[in-house]
C-alpha cells in the first residue's frame, strides 16, 4: 500500500520543481532609516501591489516604478492591512503622502467594476513617477513632509 509520502516522492522525481523567484527589492534610506522595499514596474506588479498580505514587516515595503510622471491615485485593491504611502517625483522630492485605510473585501455579488468604483483612491498632489508603500505610521514616525528628498535609485 502505498502512503502519502511514497506519491509525494514519486512526484518528486517525476516533476520538475518550480522554484518561486524572490521579488527583486531595492535598499532605500528614508529620513536616516533603512528600508528593504521590493520592487514593483511590470503592469502586473503595479495592479497587484501589496494586495493579499495582512502584515509589513518593519522596515519593509515596496516601491513602484510608474511608467510616466504624472498625477498618481493608489487604492487598497484587496489589502488586508493599513498601510502608508509617500508619492515622490522624478526631482526626488515627496509630492503626497497618506495612511490608506484596509476596505471592505470584495463581495460575492460585487462585481469586480462595483468593487473597484467603492475603493478610496488616495492622490499625489503632484505629478508622480514613485510611490513607496510603508508599514501604517511610519509616515508620521519619520517625520515625511511634502518637498523633501527621497533619494530613489534609478
Amino acid at each position: 500500500m502505498k502512503t502519502f509520502i511514497d506519491y509525494h516522492n514519486l512526484r518528486e522525481e517525476t516533476e520538475p520543481v518550480l522554484v518561486k523567484k524572490e521579488p527583486d527589492s531595492v535598499t532605500l534610506k528614508i529620513n536616516n532609516t533603512e528600508y528593504k522595499l521590493e520592487l514593483s514596474e511590470t503592469p502586473e506588479q503595479l495592479y497587484r501591489g501589496m494586495g493579499g498580505r495582512d502584515y509589513i514587516p518593519r522596515k519593509t515595503g515596496m516601491l513602484f516604478k510608474m511608467p510616466l510622471e504624472e498625477m498618481q491615485g493608489f487604492c487598497m485593491r484587496d489589502c488586508e492591512c493599513n498601510m502608508d504611502i509617500i508619492y515622490v517625483n522624478s526631482e526626488n522630492k515627496v509630492v503626497g503622502s497618506h495612511t490608506m485605510h484596509m476596505e471592505r473585501p470584495r463581495h460575492r455579488m460585487e462585481s469586480q467594476i462595483q468593487y473597484e468604483n467603492r475603493l478610496i483612491k488616495y492622490p499625489s498632489t503632484e505629478p508622480a513617477s514613485y510611490a513607496i508603500e510603508l508599514p501604517a505610521g511610519d509616515v508620521v514616525r519619520l517625520g515625511i513632509k511634502n518637498n523633501q528628498t527621497i533619494n530613489i535609485p534609478k
